[in-house]
């Protein structure tokens, strides 16, 4: 239930984005890109359920993320719904239930949909910011071993980015909370994802200037 009202509440949010386009922008001034990132973040699992293992934290995860953006352009004004295929690996520390501490390989996979708005500062640079939906795909560590999380979760993310012709550098924060539902009570954490991406963009007609 919780997850369905998580999709529905950016279905809304992204319906109203698109509700507020004018007609004539919607036509004639949008961009559409095709990005790929380099990322580096931490994460923090907690009441993992396991008989061994309770808590998992990994303070140098790393991986990468691609995909799909539109960003339709209001003048100054935009806003850009984002399409990511996300995975990230590292070495994780796991906190056993009887006190010991090991350490060993960990990787996740997700898909993110963040819905951001933004603003043309200064010439080619703009920031912007918004809501992020979250779909863990896959969480394994010890090579073999999954871990049962709630894999709908929402964020944020903050980021700043220069358009040179075609191409788009940018840099972005982002912190994500995987919550439980009542399937489990294990807590997935990602609360300081730092993104560098490169962008290719390819305008749609009109201009955003």
């Amino acid at each position: 239930m919780k997850t369905n009202l998580k999709i529905s509440a950016i279905a809304f949010l992204g319906a109203i984005a698109l509700s507020i386009l004018p007609k004539d922008q919607k036509a004639q001034s949008s961009t559409t890109g095709i990005t790929l990132g380099a990322t580096t973040t931490s994460v923090n699992i907690s009441n993992t359920g396991n008989a061994f293992t309770n808590t998992i934290k990994g303070n140098n995860i790393t991986g990468f993320e691609a995909g799909l953006f539109e960003r339709f352009n209001l003048g100054p004004v935009f806003i850009k719904p984002t399409l990511l295929v996300g995975y990230k690996g590292g070495t994780a520390t796991y906190y056993n239930n009887d006190g010991s501490v090991n350490s060993s390989k960990f990787d996740y996979g997700n898909i993110e949909f963040p819905l951001l708005f933004g603003l043309r500062i200064l010439g080619p640079i703009r920031i912007e910011a918004g809501p992020v939906y979250n779909w863990i795909y896959m969480t394994q560590y010890n090579e073999d071993n999954s871990i049962k999380v709630d894999p709908s979760g929402l964020g944020y993310r903050v980021g700043a980015n220069v358009e040179l012709g075609p191409i788009n550098l940018g840099m972005a924060y982002q912190g994500l909370t995987y919550n439980p539902d009542g399937s489990t009570s294990t807590t997935f954490k990602s609360p300081n994802e730092l993104i560098f991406s490169v962008a290719l963009c390819f305008p749609n007609g009109g201009s955003d200037k």
